[in-house]
């Protein structure tokens, strides 16, 4: 099976906002159980609407790009497989907190996100390349 090309962390432009800074690093800091993982951007499946992405501590894979968070003084960083990267080059990763009701977690906004619903996929200029 072919594996998608990987991408060059220079060409990766995913903000955080300073809510995810913050908590990304309180987790780091003070969560024994997230040692030796590493926090993952990934897409987790495809709607109508587009992408679908999960955001959270895995372990590391053969093949992640790791990509350190910009205004961290390069103590946090997150890790994208070349799939994902390819299709999420540029976009926000925000923590949301909502108390009323009870939910919170990472968020990623794909500024590219409207190129990728439907059925895009038929169009093989949109497809990754390949190894």
């Amino acid at each position: 099976m072919e594996k998608v090309s990987p991408t060059d962390p220079a060409d990766i432009d995913i903000k955080f906002t300073q809510d995810a800074i913050d908590q990304l690093g309180i987790i780091i800091e003070n969560d024994y159980t997230f040692e030796n993982m590493i926090f993952r951007l990934k897409i987790d499946g495809k709607g109508c609407n587009g992408f679908d992405y999960a955001l959270g501590f895995t372990e590391k894979f053969d093949g992640d790009i790791n990509v350190i968070i910009p205004n961290t003084d390069d103590k946090l960083s997150y890790y994208i497989d070349p799939f994902t990267a390819f299709y999420s080059k540029k976009g926000v990763v925000d923590f949301v907190q909502d108390i009323e009701n009870d939910s919170q977690g990472f968020i990623f906004e794909n500024d590219n996100e409207k190129q990728y619903r439907g059925k895009f996929f038929k169009d093989e200029s949109k497809a990754p390349p390949q190894v």
